[in-house]
This record gives C-alpha cells, structure tokens and sequence, in this order.
C-alpha cells in the first residue's frame, strides 16, 4: 500500500544547452519541416507528423509517403479537420474553419485521392499556405485523415427475386497525420509546471505531471519522472515521454509507480525539457510507501 506525505517542492533548474535533446530537425533550414516517421503493418504511412515554421504570406510543401506491403490494391481518400486537445492528450474533431488554431483552410494535398498496387510506394504532397494576416502569425495545426476506400461487393437479398442491396465506396482504414505550423516571434518554450502529485487508479499508483503551454506556440517537450530511495539511495527513472502541448492548453503526465518499490521513505523529480536553452522545469515529491 502506497501513502505519500503532503510536502511538495517546485525548482526552477538554469541549465545549458537542453534543447538539442529533444527535437533534432531532418529537415533543412529552408524547407523549414520537421518530420518523424512511423510505420505501421500492412500499409504504412510515413511521416505520422509534420511540423512547420512558415512566416505568414510564405508557402511550403512536404511529402507523404504511402507504402502498400499488402497483396492487394489499396485506395485512399485525403481530408483535412482541426481538432481541439484535452488535458490527457486526447483529440476531438470540429469542422474545418470551426477551430481557434484551426490550419485545415491553409492546407491542400495533391492527389486527394490515390490508388496504390499492392507492393507499391507511392506520394502525396501537402501545400501549406500561411495568410499575410494577423491570422498567419498565429501558431495553429489540424489533422489530415487518410482513409481506406474500399468498394463492397453487391449483397444478394432473396437470390430467388433477384433482389440485391449495391454497397458504395466505404472507408475501411484511417490514418491521422499531423500538422503543427509554428511561425517566427511565437514563444514555443514557456512550459510551466502546476502541479506534481501522486494519485490512485484502481490498484495502480502514479505520479503525475500537471504542466501549463502558457506561451504562444506549439511547444515539443520531453518529461520524465526520477525515484530516488531516501534510505538507501537507490535509484530509479521512469520511462521518458515526449509530447506535444499546445497554447492555452493544460496537460497532465502520468508515471507508473513499479509495484517492486521496496517500503520507505522516497523522493519524486518530475522534470520537463522543453527546448529551452536556459532552464528546464523540476518538480519535488516526498512519499512513504508501507
């Protein structure tokens, strides 16, 4: 049984040189993207994020790969949403133009609908077109979905009548791609931590990272949580996780408590590195397991 002990201690570390840990662009200065790759079984959609640093009235264009290890044709259609984000990092879809930070009405994608063969790779290419506006000085992103099109088959109703139900084209398969578009003089490195707590779930114990984007960009941040045994002085650091966190949003970062922490006295460092150069955000917890 976990019971931590109510002292809680926030500090402001100054280090230098922080930021080359987190985000390394792939990208030249020109092309002003970064990119990070996935790949998924089956079909694969490379890169899974695309993140922009396009001054307003400028344009910039990026390409998506399409990889079809299947054994069977693939055909894909291309849309773009904004969507909005909750403290636990979870999506919700509004209607394009509907978003506060909304880039669906500054994006295209060239084909909007493409047909891979099964073993091929093929491309699309994303335009970005920032407004020469108050608008394009603004950060903003959105998703562009990818989805699946696949014609079903005609479904025989009463073969004997001759009657049949004709299926069109359905999405099957989506794939979410990101766009984050940061333009100059936004602050993308004001990362603050509100909270450091620990909190139960079931019969699991965490501790939790409430951190605050109160600066005026997309942030790109690693966190991570460092247990250290009072008694003996061993110590443990929890899984790293790196995040995005957008302006005027509010996050909250659980850390597993592992179940073989001996019973005593520990102390919790919840650490935040989000690019900038000069200081990283810390946090301190006291804890007694019995």
């Amino acid at each position: 049984m976990y019971k931590y002990l109510s002292m809680l201690c926030f500090l402001a570390l100054t280090i230098s040189g922080s930021a080359g840990d987190i985000c390394t662009k792939d990208a030249t200065a020109e092309d002003n993207v970064y990119t990070i790759d996935i790949s998924t079984s089956g079909v694969a959609i490379s890169p899974s994020r695309l993140r922009f640093n396009s001054s307003p009235g400028s344009t910039k264009t990026a390409n998506i790969k399409i990889n079809n290890d299947t054994e069977e044709a693939k055909s894909f259609r291309i849309k773009f949403n904004d969507f909005n984000m909750n403290e636990h990092g979870k999506s919700q879809f509004v209607e394009p133009g509907n978003g506060k930070y909304g880039i669906s009405n500054w994006v295209s994608v060239s084909p909007s609908f493409i047909e891979v063969a099964a073993g091929e790779k093929k491309e699309i290419t994303v335009t970005l077109d920032v407004p020469d506006d108050e608008a394009g000085k603004k950060a903003a992103w959105g998703i562009m979905m990818i989805e699946e099109a696949a014609e079903r088959k005609t479904l025989d109703y009463g073969a004997e009548k001759g009657e049949s139900i004709a299926f069109g084209i359905v999405p099957t398969l989506a794939f979410g791609v990101f766009l984050y578009q940061n333009p100059p003089g936004v602050t993308d490195n004001s990362i603050e931590i509100m909270d450091f707590m620990i909190s139960q779930r079931e019969e699991k114990y965490f501790v939790n990272i409430e951190a605050e984007n109160t600066g005026t960009g997309i942030a790109y941040c690693r966190a991570y949580v460092e247990l250290t045994n009072l008694e003996n002085g061993d110590q443990e650091k929890l899984l790293v996780k790196s995040f995005t966190i957008v302006p005027e949003l509010t996050r909250v970062f659980s850390f597993e408590l592992p179940e073989h922490l001996k019973s005593g006295k520990y102390s919790a460092v919840g650490v935040l590195d989000y690019g900038n150069e000069e200081e990283i955000e810390a946090a301190e917890l006291d804890f007694e397991i019995k």
